[in-house]
């Protein structure tokens, strides 16, 4: 099979622990492009939390955000095939955070908000302040969620967590029986919810079909549970070691965890050889 295009999740697949591209998978997506491989990257983060990596790739591709919801076009600086949740949709979902007593962020087409800082936004800031300001993201601390929704133009994720695993649990049954989400693991504390169908494989599929490249031609690496629609749509579904074993099981092939230079030896060989 000729590949043409190569899609990875970010978090726990193309990033390691420190939330760095390690230097060896930087050289080889290089080399990969030069060939006129498409690299595309597929996450369940806002633009403005993926533009630091693609800025340091130097990518021309388009990046598909909150697990399938918009693609984002950095050079235009603009949202398209995008299917946010409705204004009634995102206040049902309010509610129900605040019933289960969760914890959210609420990703809109501009900002990512939040009303209390957890440890998890703590890490996320502490990456954040080594950034040069241009490639900072924005978060906004707001006094109300409920203001968010009724202001934004579009809101695209509620990205929930909460170490009451059994209430997150309770939350996501709870989203889940509504019939109008998609609920996606994307930690093991760690839940995002979206309008229904948004998937990171429908995004995969549209940002195909807008390239013009068949699916079977793409290989996509993931670890998690919100990665395996992907997985299991394109061409080549590749886990990292880390991805729990029912999510290795599901897919075609299995390399090393995150930390190691897997990914760059394993593009090498499907390349470079």
């Amino acid at each position: 099979m000729t590949y043409k295009a190569v899609a990875f999740d970010m978090d726990g697949t193309l990033l390691n622990n420190q939330r760095l591209i390690l230097p060896e998978t930087v050289s080889v997506l290089n080399q990969l492009k030069q060939m006129g491989i498409k690299v595309i990257l597929v996450t369940g983060r806002h633009h403005s939390m993926i533009y630091p990596y693609y800025h340091q790739l130097q990518l021309a591709t388009p990046a598909i955000c909150c697990n399938g919801s918009y693609l984002y076009d950095f050079n235009k600086c603009m949202a398209f095939d995008a299917n946010p949740l409705t204004k009634t949709q995102a206040k049902t979902l309010l509610n129900l955070v605040n019933e289960y007593n969760i914890h959210t962020l609420i990703y809109t087409d501009q900002y990512i908000t939040y009303e209390v800082l957890d440890d998890h936004l703590e890490g996320i800031f502490e990456w954040i302040d080594t950034l040069p300001t241009q490639l900072k993201p924005e978060f906004v601390k707001v006094n109300s969620f409920l203001d968010v929704i009724n202001d934004a133009k579009k809101v695209f994720k509620f990205a929930t967590s909460s170490h009451d695993i059994p209430a997150l649990k309770a939350f996501s049954a709870a989203v889940e029986a509504q019939g109008d989400f998609e609920c996606e693991w994307s930690w093991v504390n760690r839940a995002d919810v979206a309008a229904k169908g948004n998937s990171k494989g429908k995004g995969l599929a549209n940002w195909a079909n807008y390239e013009g490249i068949p699916l079977e031609q793409i290989i996509a690496f993931g670890d998690n549970y919100n990665d395996l629609s992907m997985l299991k749509m394109a061409g080549l579904g590749i886990a990292m070691g880390n991805a729990d074993e029912e999510i290795k099981q599901q897919v075609d092939r299995v390399i090393g965890d995150n930390n190691t230079p897997t990914i760059a030896e394993e593009l090498t060989r499907l390349f470079l050889k």
